[in-house]
């Protein structure tokens, strides 16, 4: 407790927080003691008086001391405080307490003020640093923590309070937090790392397991050169570095947008100097980047006619902003680096960047549009002087069909001026309105011109659209045909006279074909009987001379047959399997004997690279070269006649052959060489006498060889011979199949049961004498009705069937057989009738194939080959013919596709049984329908079905389904009467084929 007094002045001059200070207890115990010697001073005084002299001295010298101690207690006063609060050298060293007590109250005074301000800021930063969006944190030197915030502790996932932190020890804080970070040892290194250095590092990144981004600041605290701790501060810049990430990738793709653009780009800033050049620019104008930056753009691609323009626009723009071709697009001329000027497109736009304007220019080069719109002009005024001269009338109407503009051709044609029509509706001038259908139309019009006159015009419409693909109108063009039309009737007239008089040529052809073939079979048939029996050489040399003048006259008929054929369109190629190399030897075995006869030589030269076998027509083919080279022999009087066969190429899809007939005749002069392919063309008059012939083989012989795909060319020099060339290609044969001839099967037709149908006694000898070489059982009938009553009283294999004959022909006993006796076995046709329409109609009503008087007997024997071999070979899985009936289906071109494969075989006819029937169902809903192009499509998609099969008896019916289908106006009855034919045979092969496989659904 200190001297009353003092401890008054304490309570009234200092403040509470000194109270306690320590460093004024030494002060304020020198001043308590200087107190109370004033109070023993006091004392002695009033005591003085009381004591002796002695006494006093004694007194007094204890007052000298006491004084002495007060001095250096003053003393010592005024050292603390000048200690405590400095002196400025105007308060000298005083023994006056009450002026030292002044200065303690000021100095107190100022140092409460100091401690108040110091304290306001330590609030103040820590305010800030609390809240602040980095994590803070203030370490001592020794590591304790001095100050955190809650943002730091949020970022460290730390629970506590940050002011709950001050404190404690940071020494293995990088320890426990480090798995928050991606690079967990990195981030301890990192620590110690930075502790050991003491340098301050800014902006170390950091990245976390959960995928934030921390920049890191690390700050030394140094105080008079002392290391007093450290600050640390975390900020989270995840979204920072990922919109700096964006922005670096919009950079890139802007200027990837603008290096890859097909517009030159160029900016420049507002003195006109160049700060962008991408790299279409350099391509445009020829400067590199590098040339450019900085340059003017007046001294680069601006022409110089053009640059004061250029000049006063920019600074027109920099003082008014206002301009009349920013931001629009205009055509200029620009210059290239080699100073070559041409047309432009230019738009250019502006904008401000750090206080500064910049212009952007998008620039390409138009000169092929340019080029493009001078063509296009050039043509629409070449059109525009067409449409206005051009003899097609043509009008333009809109859509509420009022002309718009018409030609003078179309004035000229209707009799109306160009003022009568336009703004006139289209009804005032003609008798149907212009379509404005969406595709073109054409069409007759039957009109009458302004004058009352009848016209006929044909008119051409087309909708008429805008450059939008709005449709505002109809173009019409009108052609005056009334000419044409006159003579489309006088032409329709001679075409029905032409027709009148093909079809009586046609009548008198096919009857000229029966007359002569009927007698000629049994000349034929006769003399081939003749030939097997035993004669004498004169009688043979009659013989061979009879045969020679009967084939030289079928020669003639069938050769007046196939020009007919050529010229009607119904010659068809049969290409089958052959070889080349026998179809030589037997053209050898018939020319051979005529050859030395004349006493000139026939040679034959085969290439040894020629396949075995092709796939071609050889009847057709062998006729060609036998042509040739009969002619060869006929006009070669001596010398001789070559044939070589030779490879000239091979291809997948056949292999190509030249046959080239050489004689050393009489050859041809150029002048007939023009003609010798043309109808009844002959060298001379006398040649025809001494050589005879009717001139056709030639022109047949270019058309058959056209036909197969092939060319003929002929080389020919008077008295010198000639060389005919044929080049054609040949389709790859099947081998196999030729081994299968026809002589090693002709016992197969041994027992076969035939009924002869012929009205000539003479030409049912001659079949019957064929036939029973072969050991076939014949019975006869004269007729039709007589071959009905026998087919009631016994079965056959098969029926050879006339067609002309009295009481009843073959075509009704045909139908009669099929559709009333309801049998199924084959009937092959045996006609003097060779005309496309007559076989057509032959198959149509049910016969299965035809073989032509005077049939070859080998010819004769083939077809009935195709025909009975089922009957004496039924394959193991088919259930064998009822007696009287044949398998109405061949499945012998199937069973080589399947190279042996049965199981394919069935699959491929469970298919067909499957499917047929719906191809006929859609075939009779569309008849009922008269849908007749579905009828078409239809018979043409079975038409492979009904060949892989075998059902020869209606191949031909498909085709001629199909082709009614197709044509404009079809005869719905006859078509009706085709289909029917067609489902019921279909129909009935089915029902077979599903009882012959009985394993089939």
């Amino acid at each position: 407790m200190y001297h009353k007094l003092l401890q008054k002045q304490i309570d009234k001059f200092l403040p509470a927080d000194y109270h306690g200070d320590e460093r004024l207890t030494d002060f304020l115990a020198s001043i308590h003691a200087s107190y109370s010697s004033q109070e023993q001073d006091r004392a002695l005084i009033e005591n003085a008086f009381r004591v002796s002299e002695t006494e006093f001295k004694e007194v007094n010298g204890q007052l000298n001391t006491l004084a002495q101690q007060r001095l250096e207690t003053l003393k010592q006063l005024n050292q603390t405080v000048n200690s405590l609060v400095g002196t400025d050298g105007k308060h000298p060293e005083k023994d006056n307490l009450v002026e030292l007590s002044e200065r303690i109250k000021d100095q107190v005074h100022r140092n409460k003020v100091t401690e108040e301000n110091l304290n306001r800021h330590v609030k103040l930063f820590k305010t800030l640093l609390t809240n602040l969006q980095s994590g803070v944190l203030v370490e001592s030197e020794d590591r304790k923590i001095l100050f955190t915030n809650d943002t730091f502790c949020s970022l460290f996932h730390i629970p506590a309070a940050s002011d709950d932190l001050v404190g404690m020890d940071c020494s293995s804080s990088a320890e426990q937090t480090k798995d928050l970070f991606k690079d967990p040892e990195g981030f301890v290194t990192g620590i110690h790392e930075l502790l050991r250095n003491k340098k301050a590092v800014y902006n170390e990144v950091l990245e976390t397991v959960d995928g934030k981004i921390l920049e890191r600041d690390y700050v030394p605290i140094w105080i008079d050169g002392l290391y007093k701790g450290h600050l640390w501060e975390y900020t989270n810049v995840t979204e920072k570095v990922r919109y700096q990430q964006v922005l670096r990738e919009s950079e890139e793709r802007n200027r990837l947008v603008l290096n890859s653009s097909l517009d030159a780009i160029v900016i420049a800033d507002d003195k006109g100097a160049v700060q962008y050049w991408n790299p279409r620019a350099e391509k445009l104008f020829g400067w590199t980047q590098e040339e450019v930056i900085g340059q003017q753009m007046g001294d680069l691609f601006i022409p110089s006619h053009l640059a004061d323009a250029h000049h006063r626009g920019m600074a027109r723009y920099l003082m008014t902003s206002v301009s009349h071709v920013m931001n629009q697009v205009l055509e200029l001329s620009a210059r290239n680096k080699d100073g070559k000027e041409f047309p432009i497109e230019l738009i250019v736009v502006t904008y401000q960047q750090q206080g500064r304007r910049y212009f952007c220019g998008f620039m390409k080069d138009i000169s092929v549009r340019k080029q493009s719109i001078n063509r296009l002009k050039s043509q629409e005024e070449k059109f525009r002087n067409i449409i206005a001269n051009m003899n097609l009338g043509l009008l333009e109407v809109n859509k509420e069909r009022t002309i718009r503009f018409a030609n003078q051709s179309f004035c000229d044609i209707s009799g109306y001026t160009e003022e009568e029509l336009v703004g006139n509706d289209t009804d005032n001038f003609l008798p149907a309105p212009l379509g404005f259908g969406t595709t073109p139309d054409g069409y007759e019009l039957g009109v009458r011109n302004k004058q009352g006159d009848p016209r006929w015009w044909f008119v051409s419409t087309a909708p008429n659209y805008n450059d939008t693909g709005e449709l505002v109108g109809a173009i019409g063009i009108f052609l005056d045909i009334t000419n044409q039309k006159q003579l489309e009737s006088e032409l329709a007239v001679a075409k029905t006279k032409a027709e009148e008089g093909s079809v009586a040529k046609e009548a008198f052809l096919a009857n000229m074909s029966h007359e002569i073939r009927t007698p000629l079979n049994a000349i034929i048939g006769m003399i081939r009987e003749l030939s097997r029996e035993e004669l004498s050489p004169k009688q043979q040399t009659y013989l061979d001379h009879t045969d020679t003048a009967a084939r030289h006259l079928l020669s003639i008929v069938n050769s007046i047959l196939d020009l007919s054929k050529i010229e009607a369109g119904e010659l068809e190629l049969d290409d089958h399997d052959f070889s080349l190399e026998a179809l030589i030897a037997n053209m050898r075995s018939i020319l051979n004997d005529k050859a030395q006869k004349k006493g000139i030589s026939l040679q034959f030269d085969l290439d040894d690279r020629i396949w075995p076998a092709h796939t071609g027509d050889s009847s057709r083919l062998r006729q060609v070269v036998i042509n040739l080279l009969d002619n060869a022999i006929k006009f070669t009087l001596k010398g001789g006649v070559r044939l070589e066969a030779t490879a000239i190429s091979e291809e997948p899809d056949g292999q190509r052959i030249r046959l080239k007939i050489t004689d050393t005749g009489i050859g041809m002069d150029e002048q007939y060489l023009g003609q010798l392919f043309s109808k009844f063309s002959q060298a001379e008059k006398s040649t025809s006498r001494r050589f005879g012939g009717t001139g056709l083989g030639m022109s047949i012989t270019k058309q058959i060889v056209e036909m197969m795909g092939g060319t003929i060319a002929v080389d020919s020099k008077k008295d010198r011979g000639t060389t005919f060339t044929i080049e054609l290609k040949l389709a790859p044969g099947n081998i196999e199949q030729l081994a299968d001839s026809t002589e090693e099967n002709l016992h197969l037709l041994r027992g076969t049961h035939v009924l002869l149908v012929e009205d000539n006694m003479m030409n049912r000898f001659i079949a019957t004498k064929s036939l029973s070489h072969l050991g076939c059982t014949v019975d006869e009938a004269e007729n039709g009705a007589v071959a009905l009553d026998m087919l009631k009283k016994s079965s056959y294999d098969v029926i050879l069937m006339d067609i002309q004959m009295p009481e009843l022909d073959g075509v009704e006993t045909t139908k009669i057989i099929r559709n009333e006796l309801q049998l199924h076995l084959p009937i092959i046709a045996v006609t003097a009738n060779a005309f496309k329409k007559d076989i057509d109609l032959y198959l149509s009503i049910g016969m299965n194939d035809y073989v032509t008087k005077p049939f070859e007997e080998q010819v004769l024997f083939d077809t009935l080959l195709k025909y009975v071999v089922n009957l004496v070979e039924t394959p193991p899985q088919l259930a064998p013919a009822a007696s009287g009936t044949v398998a109405i289906y061949d499945l012998t071109k199937l069973r080589e596709l399947s190279r042996g494969d049965e199981q394919f075989v069935e699959s491929m006819v469970e298919i067909f049984t499957e499917h047929t029937p719906l191809a006929l169902t859609e075939i009779s809903e569309a008849m009922h329908r008269k849908d007749y192009e579905t009828v078409a499509k239809t018979a043409h998609r079975i038409k492979p079905s009904i060949e892989s099969m075998g059902i020869v008896q209606i191949e031909g019916l498909a085709k001629d389904i199909e082709c009614y289908g197709k044509s404009a106006d079809p005869d719905h009855a006859e078509l009706t009467a085709k289909v029917d034919r067609l489902t019921d045979t279909l129909v009935a092969v089915i029902d077979r084929l599903r009882t012959d496989f009985s394993t089939l659904k």
